[in-house]
């Protein structure tokens, strides 16, 4: 009877992570709520960080929209719901490339002319940064 217990426990654990990789592949447009005049031009899955206390960083974990106007991220799951970020491009003042830790070259922080920091992570930076340098110039 334990034996079928815990095989029972096992399945629901293995379907319940399925359902999760399953709901959270994939972007989600229908998140954002876009100005008069504003397009996502494209969406990608990645972290913000948050900078706790010191040298401690918070991972909130969402999905960017690069629209024709503005730099979006919003937190998708429960811990990371309530950080939200727009970035209007016409207010980055410079894009400087970090780590993730010591070791992972996927962060980029955004400085805004308000002398505000976002520490952003996403695979291929390199691709988002000349992206955000190309809008910032037609903005």
């Amino acid at each position: 009877m334990i034996e079928f217990f815990g095989k029972v426990v096992g399945f629901l654990i293995l379907a319940g992570i399925a359902y999760l990789l399953f709901k959270n592949k994939g972007t989600h447009p229908e998140l954002f709520e876009l100005e008069e005049g504003e397009e996502i031009q494209e969406m990608v899955k990645g972290d913000y960080w948050v900078k706790e206390f010191l040298w401690q960083e918070s991972q909130n974990s969402g999905e960017f929209a690069f629209t024709n106007k503005r730099l979006l991220f919003k937190g998708t799951f429960l811990k990371s719901a309530d950080k939200n970020i727009s970035i209007p491009y016409s207010e980055i003042l410079s894009i400087k490339k970090t780590y993730v830790g010591l070791f992972f070259p996927v962060a980029f922080t955004v400085t805004t002319k308000d002398n505000k920091s976002y520490k952003l992570a996403i695979m291929k930076r390199d691709k988002y940064i000349d992206m955000i340098n190309t809008f910032a110039q037609n903005n």
